[in-house]
């Protein structure tokens, strides 16, 4: 009978992890979108719906997992693309549930949000925020430290007014530093809350494995199918697959002539690898580095190879000309290799055994002959 229970527990375990997916909409009142564009993205940039406004209003449909507590983001195109700009196109919302209504208008700021419907986690992220005994500091601060910020760039670059915004910046950052502290301090209250997990799987990023860790634990057993806390689990996994004494994930690109190569063909070298950009400056600066170690040690058993980030092949293939670069160049414009050794900034250099082992990593100047000749002579 005990052999029983355990069956069904285990039954209803899988159950509740299954996603299941159904019909959902998102409507929209927003005053001043007219007849423009309505496109709804993950915050992995996915589009999952698109359409047209009508006199203001809009309806997106699309299929989701309500229970799964995703973040998604509907763009408004005709405010500005996405990215970098001086207008915020972009309106934050989660799908939990069939119908989700948004009410909002655009001015010279962008999108402005006034209510949401239909939508209980959308409501429970910003009482995240809201209940954080910072947040009446922080947000005060915010404007102060923007003013002064415009008023040493567009008016006058005084010392007096950079000593004013210096003051102001570490005073933001004082804040934000306290405000990570209260949110990670307000998982045990609350640790059901899919909304918080998703804001802590942000924050969290920036810490090492072990406080990651740390703060996935502290959530309920009976939420950790949910998005938030699933990112922590993946990025968790990712760091401790690509870190120093792991086999080195392989993949395949393409070379300069179209070839495609895998790194696990080089087995038996040791390979000295840096992830790069025509466009990044740092990346630029360190490549005689690199020119000058495959020189050294490409006749003692080292493998070069560089793996370009570059978006546009144009742009990778005149950075070639423009640098010579003598050994091997690869190109991953998808941005493969980012997602599999969890790299957050370029350039990015790492050194692997024969055996297809990580070694070292984030090299950078004289740090990179200094870790080759620790393994060759």
């Amino acid at each position: 009978m005990k052999s029983l229970y355990v069956f069904f527990a285990l039954f209803f375990i899988v159950l509740a992890a299954c996603a299941v997916e159904k019909p959902v909409k998102v409507t929209g009142n927003i005053k001043g979108l007219g007849n423009n564009e309505v496109v709804l993205y993950t915050f992995d940039n996915k589009e999952m719906a698109r359409t047209k406004g009508v006199n203001d209003k809009f309806t997106l449909e699309l299929t989701v997992d309500t229970d799964y507590g995703q973040p998604f983001f509907i763009h408004f195109p005709s405010i500005a693309p996405l990215g970098p700009s001086m207008k915020i196109p972009t309106m934050m919302l989660f799908v939990d549930s069939d119908q989700v209504e948004v009410t909002g208008f655009i001015n010279e700021k962008g999108i402005n949000k006034e209510s949401i419907k239909g939508s209980p986690l959308s409501l429970a992220y910003e009482a995240v925020f809201a209940n954080l005994p910072v947040t009446k500091e922080l947000n005060e601060a915010i404007p102060i430290y923007n003013k002064a910020f415009h008023e040493y760039n567009v008016v006058s670059m005084t010392d007096e007014n950079l000593a004013i915004l210096k003051k102001c910046s570490a005073k933001v950052d004082s804040l934000q530093d306290l405000q990570m502290q209260q949110l990670f301090a307000s998982i045990p209250t609350d640790p059901k809350n899919k909304a918080l997990a998703v804001i802590i799987s942000s924050y969290a990023a920036y810490h090492d494995v072990a406080q990651q860790e740390a703060l996935l634990n502290q959530f309920d057993a009976s939420i950790r199918h949910c998005y938030g806390l699933e990112k922590m689990q993946q990025r968790i996994d990712l760091i401790k697959n690509c870190a120093v004494g792991a086999v080195a994930p392989d993949f395949e690109l393409k070379d300069t002539s179209g070839k495609m190569v895998k790194l696990s063909s080089f087995r038996g070298k040791y390979v000295l690898m840096d992830f790069w950009a025509s466009w990044c400056g740092p990346c630029r600066k360190a490549l005689p580095l690199v020119k000058k170690a495959n020189e050294e040690f490409k006749n003692k058993g080292l493998q070069v190879i560089g793996v370009s980030v570059d978006k546009k092949t144009k742009d990778w293939e005149k950075a070639l000309e423009e640098e010579n670069l003598p050994y091997l160049q690869l190109h991953d414009p998808e941005g493969i290799t980012g997602k599999l050794y969890n790299y957050n900034g370029i350039p990015f250099i790492i050194l692997i055994s024969p055996e297809g082992i990580i070694l070292e990593k984030e090299l950078w100047g004289d740090g990179i002959r200094e870790a080759i000749t620790k393994y060759i002579k």
